[in-house]
């Protein structure tokens, strides 16, 4: 899945190859697929510079309907990933470590792998190379080849949930979605 990302101007504090969503202007990018792809396994990668460290917002969403969708976000100062299948939470993980220096820009790579036998590792987030495994909130009852929302002929967004909610505040670059494949953080460089 392609989601079209616009030049930026680094002398002015900006990534080239960014984009700056202005949570004001609920700006985000949304694509639907024509055709379904794997729901089992998938990479979301990208580097995030927050406009607002105390805003919540959106930065990947896929949803059939409101009891059936996956995002990933900032929430307040921490990283949130949440998912809903048939209208039972089967993820809830937020960090412990905290998100909030707005001069940094942090990778976060988000992977979903229900093939994977041990049910930690069906959900996987990873800031700056790191797999984060501290989490203030933890539920993942992901079961074993669960089709998720994501990868569905439904709608799927950048930098806000489906209908426009949730606008995220500031700038990403180099976004990639990976379908069927769970990728590494040094799958994308540095």
């Amino acid at each position: 899945m392609v989601f079209p990302i616009v030049g930026g101007n680094e002398s002015k504090g900006t990534q080239q190859n960014s984009l700056r969503f202005n949570n004001d202007d609920s700006a985000y990018l949304s694509r639907t697929p024509s055709s379904e792809g794997n729901r089992k396994t998938s990479t979301f990668s990208g580097w995030f510079k927050r406009g607002s460290v105390t805003d919540s917002g959106i930065l990947f969403e896929a949803r059939i309907d409101n009891d059936n969708r996956f995002d990933f976000r900032f929430n307040g100062t921490k990283v949130l990933v949440y998912g809903e299948i048939s209208s039972s939470e089967v993820v809830y993980l937020e960090t412990s470590q905290v998100f909030r220096d707005p001069a940094a820009w942090y990778h976060l790579v988000f992977v979903v792998d229900t093939t994977q036998g041990t049910q930690s590792n069906r959900v996987k987030l990873y800031v700056n190379g790191s797999q984060i495994t501290s989490f203030s909130t933890s539920t993942n009852s992901l079961s074993s080849n669960q089709d998720t929302p994501i990868n569905t002929t439904n709608a799927h967004s950048v930098g806000a949930n489906t209908s426009g909610g949730g606008p995220y505040d500031g700038y990403m670059a180099d976004i990639h979605f990976i379908d069927g494949t769970a990728k590494a953080p040094t799958d994308f460089g540095e």
